[in-house]
């Protein structure tokens, strides 16, 4: 296996280097992770910033240089984020109602692409938004958002998959290219299937929110009536209180609504409810030799996963890949909980990071399009 060095700002080659067996290669949806490669070089022509590509059998991941460091026997230690970590920008941001992929796809050619500083703008980059996925999401006033929380928040709420690939000519790096897509229907996977092992389930202490209910604000004059939403346990939201597959054990939260909020609020409820839903750390090993499951191949950060144990059904979503010393086996991580000391403080870091964050989504409208 062997990593590639390319130039950030044209993708001209610079340079390339074998990967000893004590890789680590981790890419994660909720907390920012660095992958760690031992090379077999004393030095590499490269520099923090530059794009790195590994490719090797059916894997292929793009990764930004975050330090470069001489070991004592001679050998160089390159640690790597995510591709995605190059959305990394805040920007300002207003209330939107339309087609979501094609709204990302213009915020991120904005900033990389149209910006005024030419520096700043990468012409190798393509953008494609290949799906039609309608709905709207509402800012507060004067706000900023990074781009990488704007995808984070369009994947939970829309199912809008982002990933990255490079493309050639000629046997060159000519472009990478973002792909915006629908995700496709759910994955299901089985705990007891052949490929699966080493199986640990944690799930959060505390009750999950399974009862949403909203009531009209004084000052209202159309909607004046009480609105409750219920999780069930499928992961659906429902107003059906004698639904059979509501939770045994009531947790609710209520608050107010104005009349401009009345046609959101089912949207408001799905998002409360289904992020505690997720409250929970399902990890595996894959077998990579199985001929379903393909990490970064035909798994990406995001995908639906509906998981089923011993009688229990999950609807979750993949949120991080991890490859460590070999790429026989891949670890798979499920759900948003993150259970290690050093996890949990970054994610409290970027909960705290001081930006605006006062939003909103409503539900889509539809969601035709291209195909993936």
């Amino acid at each position: 296996m062997r990593l590639i060095f390319l130039d950030r700002s044209s993708l001209r080659y610079k340079d390339y280097a074998i990967v000893s067996p004590d890789f680590d290669l981790i890419i994660d949806s909720v907390v920012t992770q660095k992958s760690n490669f031992t090379l077999n070089k004393g030095s590499i022509n490269a520099v923090v910033g530059d794009i790195v590509v590994l490719k090797e059998e059916n894997i292929s991941f793009i990764g930004i240089v975050e330090s470069l460091t001489l070991n004592e026997d001679k050998t160089m230690q390159a640690q790597l984020v995510n591709f995605k970590e190059m959305f990394d920008a805040e920007i300002p941001i207003d209330s939107f109602e339309g087609n979501l992929c094609e709204f990302l796809k213009d915020k991120i050619m904005e900033v990389f692409a149209s910006s005024d500083d030419t520096l700043q703008n990468l012409k190798y980059l393509k953008v494609n938004a290949n799906d039609d996925v309608e709905g709207s999401i509402s800012y507060g006033d004067d706000s900023l958002v990074k781009i990488t929380d704007l995808i984070e928040l369009l994947s939970k709420n829309y199912g809008i998959i982002v990933t990255f690939k490079t493309e050639f000519n000629r046997g060159r790096f000519e472009s990478i290219v973002v792909d915006i897509n629908r995700n496709g229907n759910s994955i299901s996977l089985r705990s007891d299937i052949k490929a699966i092992s080493n199986l640990e389930i944690k799930e959060s202490s505390k009750d999950i929110v399974n009862r949403c209910v909203f009531y009209p604000k004084k000052e209202n004059t159309t909607h004046k009536t009480i609105e409750t939403f219920y999780l069930l346990t499928s992961g659906e939201i429902s107003k059906d209180k004698n639904n059979k597959n509501r939770y045994q054990t009531v947790s609710f939260k209520s608050s107010y609504y104005s009349d401009d909020e009345f046609d959101s609020l089912q949207s408001k409820a799905q998002n409360e409810m289904s992020s505690e839903s997720a409250d929970h750390q399902i990890t595996f090993d894959l077998d990579s030799k199985n001929f379903t499951y393909k990490p970064l191949g035909n798994l990406f950060l995001g995908t639906d996963i509906t998981f089923y144990n011993k009688g229990r059904i999950y609807n979750t979503a993949l949120t991080q890949i991890r490859y460590k010393g070999s790429l026989s086996v891949c670890y798979l991580t499920l759900g948003e909980q993150r259970n290690s000391l050093t996890d949990r403080i970054k994610m409290m870091n970027s909960s705290n990071d001081g930006s605006n964050k006062k939003i909103s989504v409503a539900s889509a409208i539809n969601t035709d399009g291209g195909t993936f």
